[in-house]
């Protein structure tokens, strides 16, 4: 599953600079960083993340999986699977396939701030305009995915031999 959150990263423009946790049915799964973990007190036990491949959830059974990013933000995203297809040998992976509309950047507040942005970004004379200007990765705009951009990331996440357990920035 840290594969899979890389990869919504580099998908999202993100820096990974929050915690994150994924939700499939009953069960959480979290890293479980020795610098940061607290067990839970109440609710089922948190799941180490890395004891779930991805193979896991191309199983029809398997409840909808939730992805949430930046607890204090509260990101959270229902992943699906759409389709699977044989991996030719050699092929990088991840990859970046297509997309409809930009992200919201990084610390933007959350979805309800996510709207504020939009609107801020689009009137020149709104009070936060200023601000949702700076926020803004690249030449924000909502109907550009930065298709290209996004590629870049997926393909800095490609070089990657193995998932560092740092967290990975995007580099310039």
């Amino acid at each position: 599953m840290p594969h899979l959150h890389d990869a919504i990263q580099a998908a999202f423009l993100w820096y990974d600079m929050h915690l994150w946790a994924f939700q499939v049915g009953d069960r959480r799964y979290e890293r479980k960083d020795e610098e940061v973990w607290m067990e839970p007190m109440f609710g089922p036990p948190v799941m180490e993340v890395n004891t779930k491949k991805m193979d896991f959830f191309v199983n029809s059974k398997v409840p909808p999986v939730i992805y949430t990013y930046d607890f204090g933000d509260d990101w959270v995203h229902r992943v699906e699977f759409v389709s699977k297809r044989p991996v030719e040998p050699n092929e990088p992976l991840p990859r970046f396939v297509s997309g409809q509309w930009a992200t919201p950047p990084e610390d933007i507040g959350g979805p309800p701030m996510y709207g504020v942005f939009k609107e801020a970004r689009q009137d020149e004379n709104h009070p936060e305009h200023d601000w949702a200007k700076e926020a803004g990765y690249v030449d924000w705009a909502h109907d550009e995915i930065h298709a290209d951009v996004v590629s870049e990331q997926f393909a800095k996440l490609q070089r990657q031999k193995t998932r560092r357990t740092s967290r990975w920035v995007m580099e310039g």
